[in-house]
């Protein structure tokens, strides 16, 4: 007798095989989207960082007002700085910087020398919120 044809049981152990095999890959995707998309979110989160230290380091030492938070709201030359940093990313996610300008970290240098800015931005995703620091020291000398 000559077998031309599957029979009835070899293609619903075929059709389930393969339908294992799409489960187990469709499961894959969504945890590797929420990586990419967290790590795109961080990515964001650093260059608004670096960008608004990057402006601050560009401009003159004497608006670094040592001993203050800034944030949005604060007016001026730091809020102002704050305000044109891009805060929304590509997928609409809103990142909130906030900037703390502190004197000199070591007992050894002056105050009027020497400051600290530290930038810290938040963003919220799946209920959690995550935050990126960048810590930049000016002087005033040398510049």
């Amino acid at each position: 007798m000559s077998r031309r044809a599957m029979t009835l049981i070899e293609v619903i152990f075929t059709a389930s095989l393969l339908a294992i095999v799409f489960m187990v890959l469709l499961s894959i995707f969504p945890t590797a989207m929420f990586s990419v998309r967290q790590t795109e979110h961080r990515l964001t989160a650093n260059n608004i960082a670096q960008a608004i230290l990057d402006e601050c380091r560009s401009g003159p030492f004497s608006r670094l007002t040592t001993n203050t938070s800034v944030d949005l709201s604060t007016p001026g030359a730091l809020g102002d700085v704050l305000r044109r940093s891009n805060q929304k990313g590509d997928d609409g996610m809103e990142f909130e910087p906030t900037m703390k300008v502190t004197g000199s970290p070591t007992s050894s240098a002056p105050r009027s020398t020497l400051c600290q800015l530290k930038v810290d931005v938040a963003w919220k995703e799946r209920g959690q919120t995550f935050h990126v620091a960048r810590v930049l020291q000016i002087s005033a000398l040398n510049r």
